[in-house]
């Protein structure tokens, strides 16, 4: 099962094979805040399966935030 980021249903970030994954790179892009020394992830954004990406990706598909989603 694939993984990526959302912010109500629209699809931010392209897929990884884990949830932790996402979390870790949405953190490098800075949509995470830690309180209490727990991740949480900015606003409306949340973590959901969905279907894996059709062909391979690299870290230089990470251009996205919330108002620019990935393609």
């Amino acid at each position: 099962m694939a993984y990526a980021l959302f912010k109500d249903a629209e699809r931010l970030s392209r897929t990884f094979p884990t949830k932790e994954e996402t979390l870790e790179k949405a953190d490098r892009a800075g949509l995470v805040e830690h309180s209490d020394g727990q991740p949480v992830l900015e606003d409306d954004l949340k973590i959901k399966p969905c279907s894996p990406d059709p062909g391979p990706r690299d870290d230089a598909d990470l251009d996205w935030t919330p108002d620019e989603p990935a393609s």
